[in-house]
């Protein structure tokens, strides 16, 4: 998960629908026609707000279905009046190229089974029904993307913990593969004082002997160059395993931050 500065982060978790979620009379486009509608405006992105109005609507009993690029529930009654029930026309516009989070959700409500390019006297009432719908409509959307946000929230923290999970085992294979050159490195220096010894003990001896202590030596000196740049190489990569570990941990801190506030405003809306 990408993280923000931790300012725009809080504004942007504490920020709840009741700073936008009140309704007013706007407009909604139907064949190229525009007619009276509920508008309200929800800072969440057009996806999510189709998808929490379809969870909302499905708990109710309702289906889904759609004209002209309208989302359609038949057969919903607006309030405890409204016995014969109204088809309510939804639509989703991006507020502005500014606002692209910011979602205009648009409700025209009619008379069941009504067509709608007709207008009625009795649909201007609907119109107020519709706006008090949204208000109603906007409580539950806080509530779903306050979960989603935790979902997403709690993803990003178990991803961050896995990545640094797998850090803190390779700085444990690593940290054995250092000790472990330490000690080949150790006992070639040993190998290297006793070959040595070995040389001088035969300098007085026939060529043959004098030459296999020599190479003996010299690949003991060829091996100690190898395991130094070895060694070298691990501590490296345990340097660098250390910054990761830390700036992983930095991540770690602001998830676990982010998913804190987001379910104190998730409490405080229950």
């Amino acid at each position: 998960m990408q993280t923000k500065p931790l300012v725009i982060l809080w504004m942007s978790i504490l920020c709840g629908t009741g700073v936008f979620a009140q309704a007013y009379v706007g407009q909604i486009e139907y064949k190229k026609t525009q007619a009276p509608a509920a508008t309200i405006r929800l800072p969440y992105n057009a996806g999510s707000v189709e998808d929490g109005l379809n969870e909302y609507m499905t708990k109710k009993g309702f289906k889904k279905s759609s004209v002209s690029g309208l989302i359609v529930f038949r057969g919903v009654s607006l309030d405890a009046s409204d016995t014969d029930g109204s088809d309510l026309y939804f639509s989703t516009a991006t507020a502005s190229r500014k606002e692209k989070d910011m979602t205009l959700l648009n409700l025209l409500a009619v008379k069941r089974n009504q067509d709608l390019l007709v207008r009625t006297q009795g649909d201007s009432d609907r119109v107020e029904k519709a706006r008090l719908f949204l208000d109603s409509l906007a409580t539950f959307m806080d509530v779903y993307n306050t979960r989603l946000q935790v979902d997403n929230w709690q993803k990003g923290l178990n991803k961050a913990q896995k990545k640094m999970n797998g850090l803190i085992n390779d700085s444990t294979d690593l940290d054995k593969k250092l000790r472990n050159l330490q000690s080949d490195l150790a006992q070639n220096k040993a190998d290297q004082v006793k070959a040595a010894a070995e040389l001088q003990a035969n300098i007085s001896g026939d060529d043959d002997t004098k030459k296999k202590s020599q190479k003996k030596l010299n690949r003991l000196i060829d091996d100690q160059g190898t395991l130094e740049k070895k060694i070298r190489r691990a501590q490296g990569d345990m340097d660098e395993n250390k910054t990761s570990r830390k700036e992983q941990q930095d991540e770690i801190n602001k998830d676990q931050q982010g998913l804190d506030a987001v379910k104190a405003r998730q409490n405080t809306s229950l």
